[in-house]
């Protein structure tokens, strides 16, 4: 394989623990039932074989270094080091914060417990009668990690390249792709439309749809079709207008005669 080459890979990502007598921990992989098996299961994983781009941001560089090393349906395994993988622990990562800091943002300090602060992932390490100590690190950051993988396919032409690309950059939605003469045109989903996910993935898709196709022009189609409402629904919707309209009369009806008994009725006792 080669830098930009845009691929499928089966991978599991191992956790080697430092102490050789500890087995390794499974933290991912694109197997649903080795996820379930090994208690990692994710309800909303998209599971199955992931496209990379070799050389691109969503790959260490250790790993990407053996799947360049590596053929179409060839089996590898490699050990990445921190440095080569997702880095070495960084200490000014490790904030504190008060209790009551953490009240005002509705955050239950509980040690082990993952949150979100100022749109940064981080994990609770240390939580005192005052104080709460909350690490921004990455979960990997650190750690030695063993990549058992394989290569299981490389798109060639420009609708699988398209496919992929999308299923990388957004990882939803059922797009209706077509190759023209120069171009490529794309047929965005119904939730595209209303999915703010999607207007902050559009800009990385097009990135990348430029990088890795041979086309002149990327058009992303969006259509807003009027529904027409069948015969059946037309008359049923007009039986129902006719059947308010009587009740509606009927009311009327009542009332004046309701009104009219009220006013013989006044003028006996008058």
């Amino acid at each position: 394989m080669e830098e930009g080459d845009l691929i499928y890979v089966d991978y599991d990502v191992w956790m080697v623990p430092e102490n050789e007598d500890e087995e390794p921990t499974l933290f991912d992989t694109t197997d649903e039932e080795k996820a379930e098996e090994e208690d990692i299961f994710e309800e909303d994983q998209d599971y199955g074989p992931r496209p990379v781009v070799l050389g691109g941001e969503n790959l260490s560089e250790g790993f990407a270094e053996a799947l360049k090393d590596s053929e179409l349906e060839e089996e590898g395994s490699v050990e990445v080091p921190p440095e080569k993988g997702i880095g070495n622990r960084d200490p000014d990562k490790i904030e504190l914060f008060s209790r009551r800091e953490m009240q005002r943002r509705d955050i239950d300090p509980i040690e082990g417990k993952e949150v979100e602060i100022d749109n940064r992932r981080g994990r609770i390490i240390q939580a005192t009668a005052g104080r709460v100590r909350v690490d921004f690190n990455h979960p990997l950051a650190g750690k030695t990690l063993r990549y058992d993988f394989e290569i299981v396919e490389k798109p060639e032409n420009v609708e699988e390249k398209a496919e992929a690309i999308l299923k990388m950059d957004y990882q939803a939605g059922d797009f209706e792709i077509e190759e023209t003469e120069e171009d490529v045109d794309i047929k965005l989903p119904e939730q595209c439309k209303y999915d703010q996910n999607w207007f902050v993935a559009k800009y990385r898709v097009v990135g990348d749809l430029r990088d890795n196709l041979d086309v002149e022009r990327i058009r992303f189609i969006e259509e807003y079709v009027q529904e027409e409402e069948e015969e059946g629904d037309i008359e049923e919707e007009l039986e129902e207008l006719e059947e308010e309209e009587l009740e509606e009369e009927s009311s009327e009806e009542q009332e004046e005669e309701m009104d009219e008994e009220e006013e013989e009725e006044e003028e006996e006792s008058d």
